[in-house]
């Protein structure tokens, strides 16, 4: 199969890329600019540059896993209003051009405030730019698809761990303040039930949902365990034996954090299930 990865060098299309290889596909990771060493297999391509020819120029894939976007970790930033539309003509130009199968990857923050575990019939109220553009995006996404015949797959992920010193998370800022010689480090009450789920655990789930059109629509791309921040905060300075004190109470929630919200895998189960290879 071929796929092409969109914001295949970044923080998660990192860890995607070669998952699909891994697993015998041939990819083609797309970014704006040239990978530094010349990786075999990167393209770099403005997708947003209106090209009618661009399915083609992309390597005419069975499959596109769209990642790109930016600004992701800065949830309140208007720009991701703006974003909606280029993505919106990334994806029709993509179909138009006879794209048959399109993936793009979804955000828990397309929710809203819910308490308890999100399945894919959760109805979607988002609170802030990031998660209002994303749903405006995932509903486009489905009427696009639906007008050219084509597999549409939307992962919803959820808080991503791993890597961390390529992601902006609580996780990077904890590793930059011990290495600035922070001894304190300020947090909320820790309190918050959250779905945390490691980049690489995500980028296999990824992989082969993608290889798989059984299972169509809203996919949640999670561990479906709720896990307190606190929990998970502590586990991280004592993992990576940072010098660093943690000061609970110290700041007040989000007014958009749920207080308790993780990932039903029911359905990620049976895409799961239905990969090639996976089958009894």
């Amino acid at each position: 199969m071929k796929v092409a990865v969109t914001g295949g060098g970044g923080y998660v299309g990192s860890h995607v890329v070669p998952a699909l290889r891994k697993a015998g596909h041939e990819v083609v990771s797309i970014g704006r600019h040239p990978s530094g060493g010349g990786t075999s297999g990167h393209l770099a391509a403005d997708i947003f540059d209106s090209d009618p020819d661009l399915y083609r120029r992309l390597g005419s894939p069975d499959v596109c896993i769209h990642l790109a976007w930016e600004f992701g970790f800065d949830h309140a930033n208007p720009a991701h209003f703006a974003n909606v539309d280029k993505h919106y003509r990334f994806m029709e130009t993509m179909l138009r051009g006879g794209l048959k199968h399109l993936v793009t990857a979804g955000t828990v923050h397309e929710i809203g405030f819910h308490v308890g575990a999100v399945t894919e019939a959760t109805p979607a109220s988002p609170r802030h730019p990031y998660g209002i553009a994303k749903n405006y995006l995932r509903q486009l996404q489905d009427w696009l698809c639906t007008q050219h015949g084509a597999v549409s797959q939307w992962l919803r992920c959820y808080y991503i761990t791993g890597d961390d010193r390529r992601n902006n998370s609580i996780f990077a800022k904890l590793l930059k303040a011990a290495e600035e010689g922070q001894k304190t480090f300020p947090l909320n009450s820790g309190e918050l039930l959250c779905d945390f789920i490691d980049v690489e655990e995500l980028a296999g789930q990824i992989a082969k949902v993608s290889s798989q059109t059984e299972v169509t629509g809203v996919i949640n791309c999670c561990s479906g365990t709720p896990t307190s921040l606190r929990t998970r905060v502590t586990r991280f300075v004592s993992d990576n034996n940072l010098d660093i004190e943690l000061q609970w109470g110290k700041f007040p929630m989000r007014p958009y954090d749920s207080p308790a919200v993780w990932g039903d895998v029911t359905k990620l189960a049976a895409a799961l299930a239905a990969a090639p290879g996976q089958k009894n």
